[in-house]
């Protein structure tokens, strides 16, 4: 499980906006439903603390709501690492262990494999 030091909780994924079509929303889910059994809390809402986020292409591409665009103006002044559907679940769990010192993940990942995922997620945003 990967867990926040300081409050014993789990890694806070944020999801946000809304898949466009039949295709991204198949791949939500499944982001979803892959970062919960790896015991990361996924979460559509903006609230406490948050170490990652999902966006929809629509809100990566600048196509968002008033308040989608002020959920992410404040996840890039906390610094929140930000990057699509296209990211996988093995990256995310990379990002986290390696941007956050109050997260530290129980699954194994080598340094050559974080290097890798972390230009992937990079790439990704």
């Amino acid at each position: 499980m990967t867990t926040s030091s300081l409050s014993n909780r789990p890694a806070r994924v944020l999801f946000l906006g809304t898949p466009s079509n039949a295709a991204a929303l198949d791949r939500w889910e499944e982001l979803q439903k892959r970062l919960t059994l790896a015991g990361i809390e996924t979460t559509t809402a903006f609230e406490g603390e948050v170490h990652y986020a999902i966006l929809t292409e629509d809100i990566l591409d600048g196509y968002c709501t008033a308040a989608e665009a002020l959920t992410l103006q404040k996840l890039r002044t906390q610094g929140v690492t930000c990057a699509s559907t296209c990211a996988g679940p093995e990256q995310i769990l990379a990002a986290l262990a390696e941007t956050s010192a109050d997260v530290a993940s129980v699954v194994p990942i080598s340094a050559a494999r974080g290097s890798t995922y972390r230009h992937a997620v990079s790439s990704a945003v």
